[in-house]
């Protein structure tokens, strides 16, 4: 952080989503900002469940970049459908990783588990 915090605001400024110039409906390659291999693994698992997903992959351009590209090719439903899909499906499983987890953690204390 520097002292200048109008510098700060203005390093900023990077949309967290956005698209390549050469993107098209149905193939397009998103770019999202301060993301890195644990989104875009998660997202390219969930999107190649989608049966109207014919390619996808991503790539972090560089290391010390904090950029991701995520490339997806689709039949009959547009990327930006099966990406907002893709983030729904994960947010689902997040859900019910955290209530499994929950239940699981009741238990153990019911059962006289001490956490230590």
């Amino acid at each position: 952080m520097s002292g200048d915090p109008s510098a700060d605001f203005e390093a900023n400024t990077t949309p967290k989503l956005s698209t390549t110039p050469e993107s098209t409906e149905f193939s397009t390659t998103f770019v999202l900002s301060e993301e890195d291999h644990t989104m875009g693994n998660s997202l390219r698992y969930m999107l190649n469940q989608n049966p109207n997903v014919i390619l996808c992959g991503y790539s972090v351009p560089h290391p010390l970049v904090s950029v991701l590209h995520l490339h997806v090719q689709t039949k009959n439903i547009s990327a930006w459908e099966a990406l907002k899909q893709a983030l729904r499906d994960i947010q689902g499983l997040c859900g019910h990783i955290e209530s499994t987890f929950e239940a699981a953690e009741s238990d153990f204390y019911e059962q006289g588990g001490t956490g230590h």
